[in-house]
């Protein structure tokens, strides 16, 4: 007979007796939601700091943590219980886990590029299916006949149940490997892209497999119901696809390039997730398929994936993604376990992937060290395992008996297989070369090869500088190498671009479809060094760009792996701190990670260059007169005979809640020009004031003419921007 358990739902807050008036404030949901809430963020992180030394990930440490604080350890206490997780909480706790969860699914799909799968070729594919069609049979052949006489008190003997358990203990998906490679910083190892792409794989089957079995249970109903079943989802598919997407595409392209999308527009999709979420748990596919669903639909990446992430990411990861984790572990009863039949049909399924994978690994050339590495890491248990879980202990397919088996014999299986894949595998010995690649014993007539890596266009003048130095001929020539390196923003797996150069006699790549198309950061960085070639002798320079797009952490293995492939003899970092033009120093800590980790596992030579003119070429961000006046002023002391100033088409006020257009001299000289040519700035250098033609005829050629912002409907002045460029030649400033 299944346990009941009958209360009365308390009030929220402020209406129970406070404890002056002898009362507990946990008699209310709220306060008792707030010191549950408390309790499982200390015990998570206290947990994962203990564990972090084993390596062990946040999945286990979180399900652990609910382990211990329910009726495996302190729930077994009766007054703990009633006190801060009473059967009363339950239903709030349960609550706000679910909800916030449906975001983290629909984050997870906002990040994942299921085109990953196909780009990474055949390695990914191949390794995925042979892991989950071994693993698949041989858990299958653990459940046929009567292997499970003895639990059939504990789940369903439906032929559709078992076949969805089976294929769910033989799935390794990227919303679980994703997290965990990021936690031990080999997303851009070698082993890390075929993992995921290996992931993808079998998450498009775990699709198919759901599909499948809602049409499966229908079909039981009636086959009216099932075909109702299969028109209600191709209808989800439709609406996310050929309403949804279309929707974010325009988003995307009527945000300006380097502009935060519109809140109105990350509203919208928020919502979009509560109603997709809704229809999905109506016809029985579970809100988080739906929003798994619609997060893929939405392009990764800048501006939209990233903004949906900025919005969603501290609070789903911070917080409810350890509540949901620590909840599953206050649903496991460790004392309950019934060891039998199952945990060798999971010991089978864990075989049965190591298997599939190595063999699969080794016939594709991968070390066997590493196949066995990455066997392991794809036996990794997670967030998907634990959400099939609680659907079918949901829907009466399992009891808590054979959850808690479930729970706790898949945590076990990951604690015991991540740590010691992450022993055995080590990047850095790909980059351990036989043969010395310095500059010191390269030969005098060889070829000089250079991985320069750029992090913005700061560094662009100090690295064309060396390259100079370095003196190409047609017979001691330089191959470049150009890396960009861009922080991960918007995405889970990480980029790796490489560009195809439109050598011309204009030098000039990017956007060249109309006159008005504006170049990118990474097309001018581009030109510059392609005019570094073109400059040179046909034979003397060559060059190669490419741009990787992924976390600081990791970021270094795509630098020495492309060493290694380009056989460079010097790589070139730029130092982390560089002085700005006010004064002092700017530190990018980030790129400070990837120098160390660079110089500790390089496989040839690494400088670290430290620009001491890089503050006459940069940016500054001012946000108030104040600054920019001492950006200006900070240009006295740099002994510039001339300072060229630009002006803009169009009138963007700078500051105008500060007043500076009200006592502006010359506003036909722009706000920085009518700064620099004002009686106030005594300067020692004289100023250019340049103006490109009005080809739009946006302004009159009379004084004060840019005064007013001329728009098409009659709109408001756009948010205006707060960045003043300068860049240096010679001993002119403009």
């Amino acid at each position: 007979m299944e346990k009941v358990d009958c209360y009365v739902v308390p009030q929220t807050t402020g209406t129970s007796r406070n404890i002056f008036q002898g009362g507990s404030p946990l008699s209310s949901s709220l306060p008792l939601l707030g010191v549950q809430l408390v309790l499982i963020v200390v015990v998570t992180r206290v947990l994962y700091l203990l564990c972090r030394p084993l390596k062990q990930p946040r999945v286990v440490t979180d399900i652990m943590a609910g382990i211990i604080l329910g009726p495996s350890l302190l729930c077994r206490y009766e007054w703990f219980k009633q006190l801060v997780f009473p059967a009363r909480g339950e239903p709030v706790l349960n609550t706000v886990a679910t909800f916030g969860l449906m975001y983290v699914i629909f984050l997870i799909g906002v990040r994942m590029d299921p085109m990953q799968a196909l780009r990474s070729g055949k390695k990914g594919v191949t390794i995925g299916l042979s892991g989950f069609l071994i693993a698949l049979g041989l858990t299958a052949s653990g459940f046929s006949g009567d292997a499970l006489s003895k639990e059939e008190d504990h789940m369903s003997t439906r032929l559709t149940f078992q076949f969805a358990l089976a294929a769910t203990l033989s799935l390794t998906s990227f919303a679980v490997l994703s997290p965990i490679l990021s936690e031990l910083n080999l997303l851009n190892s070698d082993l890390g892209r075929i993992a995921m792409s290996a992931s993808m794989t079998t998450d498009g089957i775990a699709w198919l497999i759901m599909v499948g079995y809602v049409l499966a249970e229908a079909y039981l109903v009636s086959p009216a119901t099932s075909l109702w079943a299969f028109t209600s989802v191709a209808a989800l598919v439709a609406f996310i696809l050929l309403v949804v997407r279309p929707i974010a595409l325009l988003v995307i392209e009527r945000t300006p390039s380097g502009s935060p999308v519109d809140e109105a527009y990350v509203f919208f999709f928020l919502l979009i997730v509560l109603l997709v979420g809704l229809y999905s748990d109506i016809i029985g596919t579970n809100s988080f398929h739906g929003a798994l669903m619609l997060g893929l639909a939405i392009p990764d990446g800048p501006p939209l994936g990233t903004a949906l992430g900025e919005k969603i990411e501290a609070m789903v990861t911070g917080l409810i993604l350890p509540l949901y984790y620590t909840m599953t572990g206050l649903s496991t009863d460790m004392w309950e376990i019934h060891w039998g039949r199952l945990q060798l049909i999971l010991l089978l399924g864990w075989f049965g992937k190591l298997a599939g994978v190595l063999a699969s690994s080794l016939c594709l050339d991968i070390p066997p060290l590493d196949a066995v590495s990455l066997s392991l890491f794809m036996n990794s248990k997670g967030i998907v395992e634990v959400i099939t879980f609680s659907f079918f202990v949901t829907n009466k397919l399992i009891d808590k008996h054979m959850f808690s088996d479930l729970v706790f014999s898949s945590v076990m299986i990951t604690a015991v297989s991540v740590p010691v894949a992450s022993c055995l595998y080590d990047p850095a010995r790909r980059y351990a070369v036989y043969k010395r690649r310095t500059v010191q014993h390269l030969k005098a007539d060889a070829d000089l090869r250079i991985l320069a890596c750029i992090h913005d266009e700061s560094h662009v003048q100090g690295t064309l500088s060396l390259l100079e130095a370095s003196h190409a001929t047609p017979q001691t020539p330089v191959a470049l190498c150009l890396l960009q390196l861009v922080e991960i923003a918007g995405r889970s797996a990480p980029v790796f671009i490489p560009h195809k150069l439109r050598r011309s006699a204009s030098s000039r790549i990017g956007p060249t479809s109309s006159a008005s198309a504006q170049s990118t950061d990474s097309d001018r960085i581009i030109n510059a060094f392609l005019q570094y070639e073109q400059r040179h002798p046909e034979g003397a320079v060559s060059m190669q760009s490419f741009t990787t797009i992924s976390p600081y952490s990791s970021m270094h293995d795509e630098v020495c792996r492309l060493a290694v492939d380009k056989r460079t003899s010097l790589i070139l970092l730029h130092y982390h701190k560089r002085h700005m033009l006010a004064g002092g120093m700017r530190a990018a800590m980030g790129l400070r990670v990837v120098n160390r980790k660079v110089l500790e596992v390089a496989p040839c030579s690494v400088g670290v260059f430290v620009d001491r003119n890089a503050g006459s070429v940069q940016e500054e961000l001012v946000g108030d007169m104040e600054k920019i006046v001492e950006v200006l002023r900070g240009l006295d002391k740099a002994g510039y005979d001339l300072v060229i100033v630009g002006m803009r088409h169009r009138w963007y006020p700078v500051m105008s809640a500060n007043g500076l257009s009200d006592w502006s001299e010359c506003p036909e000289l722009g706000v920085i020009g009518d700064l620099l040519a004002s009686s106030d700035f005594d300067t020692p250098y004289s100023v250019l004031i340049m103006k490109q033609q009005d080809q739009g005829g946006l302004n009159a050629a009379v004084p004060g003419a840019q005064d007013v912002w001329h728009g098409d409907d009659g709109a408001a002045a756009p948010t205006p921007e707060r960045v003043m460029t300068t860049a240096v030649s010679s001993r002119y400033r403009q």
